[in-house]
């Protein structure tokens, strides 16, 4: 397993405004991404995997992080981790996706089980965004 990096020394929190969407399959990334789209929110941002994920969480000021839990490299189980120990990152919620049962116990801040459809995306979604208003 790659190394994680390092969290950004003295970094302080910033207003959210973006998602960022994390997943090593383009079919699944993209209808993650137009859902949400479709539901109001403009600023949407992929990653294709976690490593892409942690520099770009880094560098946005970010809303919410949707990830797939089962990803080569570092799974979405440690990129939440990462996110949940970086104090840059470390408020934004985590919501991960995946179609393995049972889900593991995590730092995220919500579960998504596949097959999912914008519905039910959205009724994810939605309580983790309105803990940010």
């Amino acid at each position: 397993m790659p190394a994680l990096p390092l969290p950004t020394p003295g970094a302080t929190p910033r207003p959210a405004r973006t998602v960022l969407v994390v997943d090593d399959d383009d079919d699944m990334r993209s209808y993650v991404h137009g859902c949400l789209r479709a539901t109001g929110l403009a600023d949407v941002v992929e990653a294709a995997d976690a490593e892409g994920a942690l520099a770009l969480a880094r560098s946005l000021a970010l809303a919410l992080v949707v990830s797939d839990l089962v990803m080569p490299g570092l799974d979405g189980e440690a990129l939440c981790r990462a996110l949940k120990t970086d104090p840059s990152t470390a408020t934004v919620p985590v919501l991960l996706v995946s179609g393995a049962m049972p889900l593991p116990r995590s730092c995220a801040d919500g579960f998504l089980a596949k097959p999912f459809n914008a519905a039910g995306l959205h009724a994810a979604v939605a309580p983790l965004l309105a803990q940010l208003a």
